[in-house]
């Protein structure tokens, strides 16, 4: 408690928040907020209307064109479409809704999911073969992959260029690539290569999921048939916007610019239940009044189920679930994924316990900059988890390896602005593989290296952060007092959401108040009173945090909404607390 550094988003811009509150006549508090996310006055309309109007032409987007026009040519020569996804919920989900849109315009649709165990991520010429191995006659005219392909082209083990589109175009296959990940030094043998990434003059589409590439191909796809009479016209886009939503909040992308939009109208969808598959998800997981479905929701009980499939079991099972048409069906897919994720959480359990005791009892520990644990058979689809949970609870970048004989694979997750990607670009020698995003990675590695990689990678990060980025932060929209936190500063919320990575719930600092009343709820927890310097009374919540009825406290909180058999009460959630003078 109280050991972080506060610092306050919205410092330097008075002058915004004072157009917004006086000129404008928004609640001070939310001008606070707006000013903090770097909302100009001008711009306040739209960010509140978040309008899918709003999103930008899909087709503008070099090669989507190209590949629009090859899938509607495949479906007038009825060749087989062959999706070829990946493990996690953001390719699940993407991989959904293409196949969706494209059978519902009459395409013959083959879906493949990559093994998480025996495959590894992406598309390769191996996944290649055993996709095709699927597909009935193991024909194909075109393949599309979706939250993958774009550094398929690999090195294999004698150093040899093996594209995996190359294989494809031999056997006579087209291949379009729709990905978001950092692309490689050299790009796919394809048609098309669709991924913002390559195009950073698409400033708004730069933090695309996987879900949200293919969410764009497919309302080009649309766009373009009803143009030019092929078909589409019994097809709202706007129907797999709950599949965008589950795929965009599961890969922590920020909600902002386009996927703020599409998560915004995407949670609308999923709160309708109008998909078997989404209906028999939300049950399973136990969330009750889904008209108040928030993206937490996603994060913390749906995509982890989905999630679960691929690191127990077959990602395929997520995908059916997905997929399904039946109730029965669907409910049969949730039944089993819920099995996976208690398997899951109890592997993760269990390797974050042994990953702990081996990090702290490292010769150096508290004074590194990294965070290293490797273990014998490890299992590898959890490993991540436990990467994130070392992330954060030491403020660190950190690698959880599982070693197999002579290799080890594993997870990164960093912390801040560090860029994982580059740092492990300094150790590309010592590995046989990594790739991801900026802040998650995977990668592959000699067993016998890892000592040497440990120290090189401890040497790159300290290269690239000081100590200074390693205190935790905690940062707040602005200083505000509890008679602001009214029901007019709640009326907007809705205009506000939807709150998730890069667009945090509302956060301010309320200073000299004391506790009135305060008992437990669990070991640790606690709820109450507070009563600030005007005599305002506000009812909390903490989780960790001891409040001491006989100080004075500053308090960063978050303002909710608390609904208790139907009673709607204010309430804050405490976030840290600092000891103070009470005046």
């Amino acid at each position: 408690m109280g050991s972080k550094v506060w610092t306050c988003a919205s410092d330097g811009k008075e002058s915004i928040i004072k157009q917004l509150n006086e000129e404008q006549g928004h609640p001070r508090a939310v001008a606070m907020y707006l000013a903090a996310r770097g909302i100009q006055p001008e711009d306040v309309e739209t960010y509140f209307n978040a309008s899918l109007d709003d999103l930008s032409d899909p087709l503008e987007f070099p090669g989507v064109l190209t590949a629009v026009e090859r899938l509607w040519k495949a479906i007038i020569n009825r060749e087989r479409i062959l999706i070829h996804g990946d493990y996690d919920t953001d390719g699940i989900t993407g991989t959904a809704l293409l196949s969706w849109i494209l059978e519902r315009n009459g395409a013959i649709v083959s879906n493949f999911l990559p093994s998480r165990f025996d495959d590894g991520p992406g598309f390769s010429a191996e996944t290649l073969v055993k996709a095709l191995e699927t597909v009935p006659g193991g024909k194909v005219g075109v393949l599309v992959t979706v939250d993958c392909g774009i550094n398929s082209s690999d090195t294999n083990a004698d150093g040899e260029s093996e594209d995996a589109a190359l294989v494809a175009k031999r056997l006579g296959i087209d291949v379009i690539v729709t990905d978001h990940h950092e692309p490689g030094n050299v790009l796919p043998d394809t048609i098309a290569n669709i991924n913002p990434k390559l195009h950073p003059e698409f400033k708004k589409l730069q933090n695309l999921s996987g879900v949200g590439v293919a969410f764009h191909v497919a309302h080009a796809f649309l766009k373009y048939g009803v143009a030019h009479e092929l078909g589409g016209y019994l097809t709202s886009i706007r129907d797999v916007l709950d599949y965008v939503a589950l795929g965009t909040v599961a890969d922590i992308v920020p909600l902002q610019d386009e996927n703020r939009i599409l998560v915004k109208h995407g949670m609308e969808m999923l709160r309708q239940q109008q998909r078997p598959g989404v209906r028999a998800l939300i049950e399973v997981a136990h969330i009750r009044g889904t008209t108040r479905l928030k993206p937490s929701d996603i994060t913390f009980k749906l995509a982890p189920r989905l999630n679960a499939a691929g690191r127990l079991g077959s990602a395929i099972t997520a995908l059916n679930l997905m997929t399904a048409s039946k109730i029965t069906d669907a409910y049969k897919h949730a039944d089993l994924l819920e099995r996976f994720n208690i398997g899951r959480q109890e592997k993760e359990q269990e390797i974050f316990t042994a990953a702990r005791q081996q990090v702290e009892a490292t010769p150096g520990f508290a004074a590194n900059f990294s965070v290293i644990a490797a273990g014998e058979n490890w299992h590898s689809g959890v490993i991540g988890i436990v990467a994130s949970r070392f992330a954060r609870d030491y403020n660190r970048p950190a690698i959880v390896l599982t070693i197999q004989g002579e290799d080890a694979h594993g997870s990164g997750r960093s912390i801040g602005g560090l860029n994982l990607i580059k740092v492990l670009s300094h150790c590309g020698h010592l590995l046989t593989r990594y790739g991801g995003h900026p802040m998650a990675v995977g990668l592959g590695l000699k067993t016998a290296d890892i000592p040497e990689f440990q120290k090189l990678f401890e040497q790159c990060v300290r290269s690239e952060i000081t100590r200074d980025d390693l205190v935790e932060t905690l940062s707040y929209d602005g200083e505000a007092t509890f008679s602001e936190i009214d029901e007019r500063y709640f009326s907007y919320y809705e205009k506000l959401s939807p709150f998730g990575h890069s667009n945090p719930q509302p956060c301010f600092l309320f200073k000299n108040v004391e506790v009135t009343r305060n008992f437990p709820i669990r070991s640790g927890h606690s709820k109450g009173i507070f009563r600030d310097r005007n005599g305002e009374s506000f009812e909390f919540v903490s989780f960790g945090i001891t409040l001491d009825p006989h100080t004075g406290w500053n308090i960063i909180a978050i303002p909710q909404i608390s609904e208790y058999y139907g009673e709607k009460r204010r309430q804050l959630q405490v976030l840290d607390a600092r000891p103070v003078d009470y005046l």
